[in-house]
């Protein structure tokens, strides 16, 4: 069976009819498989708050200049993959709970991938939390009050995954993104009152979409109570717009746990600098009296000029210990 292309340059009654007479097939061809953003698409004219944090050059700690390989950047991202009430360039507009069973079954098991190309090694990083939210329209970058759910994920976005995905994110070059959904539940709205069933559901679901210029100019839709979400993709255009990069924040090089950003300034009083003889940590330690090592429990005098113990009981130890 051939697919069903709704002509161009038809519009009112002319356009219903032909809609409702291919109904059955336009649904089927919307089931049948999966929906991706479309290949070309008006360049928005909305700009998104997004927040991007300082980020952090690498350093060649051992002057050899092989830090850069030895180091891959990482940063969390915080994206909206999707949008409810917004009718899309495919004349889609999905509901605030559409989302919900997808993130209920798969959660962080839908994939962050680029551009929709479903092969294995095509993840941009580890997604570690979908959810949606609500959000005014403001927030996603339109000057109008309101407020939508949205379809969000956070991802750890990696360098050695996709090191060129790491760098437009890190650079604020992705802003827009698409969902890769299968249509689970769909139905036709039109607004032509001598077509009752599907105007009523046109006048069910239409004070609730937020682009009511372009439903209003088409004089139909397609309302989406429920989909399968199978991926989300960073993209060039979305067919929504509405999916803008909301945070990036480079987590990469961070100092792990008990290394020098959580040791005390040098500048401190009455505190001079000494190293630990068993694990060479440099800490520092008052003028008078041991301190105790943050990095292996050590004691370290302030002349750094012996190991003090501290003292130990052994018998007293022993018995106190429980074997179970």
């Amino acid at each position: 069976m051939s697919r069903i292309i709704i002509p161009e340059g038809i519009t009112g009654k002319a356009l219903f009819q032909f809609i409702t007479a291919n109904k059955k097939q336009l649904i089927a061809q919307k089931k049948a498989g999966i929906k991706y953003t479309d290949s070309v698409v008006c360049q928005p004219s909305i700009i998104s708050k997004t927040k991007f944090a300082t980020t952090k050059s690498k350093k060649d700690g051992d002057g050899d200049g092989n830090d850069s390989e030895m180091e891959n950047g990482t940063l969390h991202v915080k994206v909206v993959g999707n949008t409810a009430w917004w009718c899309d360039s495919q004349m889609d507009v999905l509901t605030d709970t559409c989302y919900d069973k997808s993130i209920s079954e798969k959660g962080i098991l839908i994939p962050h991938i680029a551009d929709h190309v479903h092969t294995s090694t095509n993840h941009v990083g580890d997604v570690t939390a979908v959810y949606t939210q609500k959000l005014s329209l403001k927030e996603l970058g339109l000057s109008v009050p309101g407020t939508t759910t949205a379809f969000v994920m956070e991802t750890d976005v990696r360098e050695d995954y996709n090191e060129d995905t790491y760098k437009f994110y890190k650079n604020g070059k992705i802003n827009q993104h698409s969902i890769g959904l299968c249509y689970v539940s769909i139905g036709l709205c039109i607004n032509d009152k001598d077509d009752l069933p599907h105007y009523e559901l046109w006048k069910k679901y239409y004070d609730k979409v937020i682009n009511k210029d372009v439903i209003d100019e088409r004089g139909y839709f397609w309302i989406v109570p429920e989909i399968k979400i199978m991926e989300n993709s960073c993209v060039l255009f979305g067919s929504n717009q509405l999916t803008p990069t909301l945070e990036v924040t480079d987590t990469g090089n961070e100092p792990p746990e008990g290394t020098h950003k959580h040791q005390p300034s040098t500048t401190d009083n009455n505190k001079q600098v000494a190293i630990c003889p068993i694990c060479a940590a440099t800490i520092q330690v008052p003028n008078e009296g041991p301190a105790s090592c943050p990095t292996c429990g050590q004691f370290v005098s302030p002349s750094n000029t012996a190991a003090e113990v501290g003292t130990f009981d052994l018998l007293t130890a022993i018995t106190e210990t429980k074997f179970i």
